[in-house]
């Protein structure tokens, strides 16, 4: 009988817990069964081929958090007496209290928190009191870590691995068959801005000042908005700009000369993994430090710390779209920073803690992982 494997997200403001863990699902080996249960609405795109099961949130079901872990540890309980896992994988940066009491409902059922770091300062401590409850704290991989001040940094009770996205570079579509796909012009200086589902701090006024900003500074300029259908805003971008769609979005990167985005973990990761200039905004979300994201990204080269209310601030983003010189200079730091993907180790790592090892074992499993070359999963 195969090993089977439960993966476990929360909903978040985006689809970014979800995209990590179906990451790391496809590249599963033939022999483990992979099944997914999400709290985002995005599961029935995201999770592809994998079987899966939605479970809404508090807010979607319009309860209260008391009421709807009751609900949660009836459904995941459901979920662990139909399927028998040998392994469950969480995702989100607070362990429900239903997940954080599977080791007392289900003793033979090995734990995993896959944790992102780079907490903003100071925040998280209750959450990171509930680490103990799972058999291992997986962490996917931060390109910004020597500027992470979170309370994570420093605790040294986490396996690491490479940062982790759904694709890789054989993955993507060349520039010119990708911009056929989204049906763009060839060969004009192109922008894709994504808002990310949770928004920016004021996304009407900030969406408004970087469309007019390029179009000023770039004229001919190509700009393509991308809305996820779990966005919040209804903010209309004006005449010119073409709507993207497509999932998942990073196989056609490479139609883009640059990437105007919020610093969220995943997307600001695939920008720098497939090389493309971005600018990227720090947003001050709950948890997550996008502010230190964006500043190491200009820090390093491989993009820009925009902030949208700052002149200066667009104009080194326009003079990245316009000029092929600093855009090629970008994309070359992205590949020397680049470590490459950690979905493939960080599974090997979930398999092998089912197969019954021991947490001690673990790095050699993800050093064995990570010498295999990744062939991509599309």
């Amino acid at each position: 009988m195969s090993s089977r494997v439960l993966l476990v997200s929360s909903n978040g403001s985006g689809m970014g817990h979800l995209t990590r863990l179906v990451a790391m699902g496809r590249r599963a080996s033939p022999g483990t069964d992979v099944h997914v249960l999400s709290m985002s609405s995005a599961v029935p795109l995201a999770a592809g081929d994998l079987p899966y099961q939605y479970v809404p949130s508090a807010d979607d079901l319009g309860i209260r958090p008391r009421r709807w872990n009751a609900v949660l540890r009836r459904r995941l309980g459901e979920a662990v007496e139909r399927l028998r896992p040998s392994v469950l994988v969480f995702d989100g940066t607070y362990p429900y209290r239903a997940v954080a009491e599977m080791g007392d409902r289900y003793p033979d059922v090995r734990r995993v928190w896959s944790r992102r770091p780079m907490w903003r300062p100071g925040l998280g401590a209750p959450q990171l009191r509930l680490s103990r409850r799972f058999d291992l704290v997986l962490e996917p991989g931060e390109l910004a870590a020597r500027l992470d001040g979170g309370l994570t940094a420093s605790r040294g009770d986490a396996l690491p691995v490479r940062p982790i996205t759904l694709l890789d570079p054989p993955d993507l579509l060349d520039a010119r068959a990708a911009r056929r796909a989204l049906d763009l012009e060839q060969d004009v200086p192109t922008a894709l801005v994504t808002l990310g589902a949770g928004g920016w701090q004021d996304v009407d006024t900030d969406l408004g000042r970087v469309v007019s900003g390029l179009r000023r500074r770039v004229p001919d300029v190509q700009l393509c908005l991308v809305r996820p259908s779990i966005a919040r805003s209804d903010a209309d971008p004006g005449r010119g700009v073409r709507s993207v769609s497509a999932y998942p979005l990073s196989r056609y990167l490479r139609a883009f000369d640059l990437v105007v985005t919020a610093a969220g973990y995943n997307t600001f990761h695939e920008t720098v993994a497939f090389a493309r200039a971005g600018a990227f905004v720090g947003v001050r979300a709950q948890l997550d430090d996008q502010p230190r994201r964006a500043r190491w990204a200009e820090e390093e080269g491989v993009g820009v710390d925009l902030h949208p209310q700052e002149p200066a601030s667009l104009e080194r983003a326009a003079r990245l779209l316009a000029d092929p010189e600093a855009r090629t200079s970008a994309e070359g730091r992205c590949r020397e920073l680049w470590p490459g993907n950690g979905a493939a180790e960080a599974m090997a790592v979930v398999e092998a803690l089912g197969a019954g090892a021991a947490v001690g074992e673990l790095a050699a499993v993800r050093d064995a992982a990570r010498a295999v070359p990744a062939e991509g999963v599309a």
